[in-house]
């Protein structure tokens, strides 16, 4: 998921809502890019991006797993 920066915590509410759902057995996961700055209770940091990945928005980024 590559929500949009400017509204990353909307759309995290809302994917999150959407773990789980449907009967899936086991837990789900949600694998997002987000700006470096985004916190969350139980988010891993996967990865950290380096500065120029993108650069024309000039948002550092990072790689988060939220497991359900």
């Amino acid at each position: 998921m590559n929500p949009p920066f400017s509204q990353v915590r909307k759309h995290m509410k809302a994917a999150r809502s959407l773990l789980g759902r449907n009967g899936h057995q086991g837990p789900s996961t949600l694998v997002a890019l987000v700006p470096i700055t985004f916190e969350h209770e139980g988010a891993e940091t996967m990865d950290i991006l380096p500065e120029d990945t993108f650069s024309t928005c000039r948002v550092r980024t990072k790689i988060v797993r939220i497991e359900a």
